[in-house]
């Protein structure tokens, strides 16, 4: 901002703005939960053969989720390979978790 208008703003106000311009541009993340149900219901309408299963807690957090797209099942299927990867990584932030993800390789690699 200095070098282009000849402003000199301070980073936390810079990171406030920021923050404020994203939250106007995108959905909360508690928003963007809510929306799963729905997202998952209507990859099943998409795309033929997809499974999804959403479980949650007591209070309605989502407590696991777990989404494979129907391309993908067919191509696991076809695998000429038999070796699936398996890795995770845990989830930081304020929804904290693991995820996983599974891999295999195709003849094309």
């Amino acid at each position: 901002m200095k070098t282009m208008y000849g402003i000199q703003i301070l980073y936390s106000k810079t990171h406030q703005a920021l923050q404020y311009a994203l939250s106007l541009t995108y959905k909360t993340q508690e928003e963007t939960f809510k929306l799963l149900p729905s997202f998952g219901y209507m990859l099943e309408q998409q795309n033929p053969d997809t499974m999804i299963d959403l479980q949650c807690d007591e209070d309605g957090k989502i407590f696991y989720f777990f989404m494979s797209l129907g391309a993908s099942l067919i191509g696991f299927r076809r695998c000429i390979r038999p070796v699936i990867a398996v890795d995770d990584t845990d989830l930081k932030g304020r929804f904290r978790g693991t995820m996983f993800v599974i891999t295999a390789q195709d003849g094309n690699k």
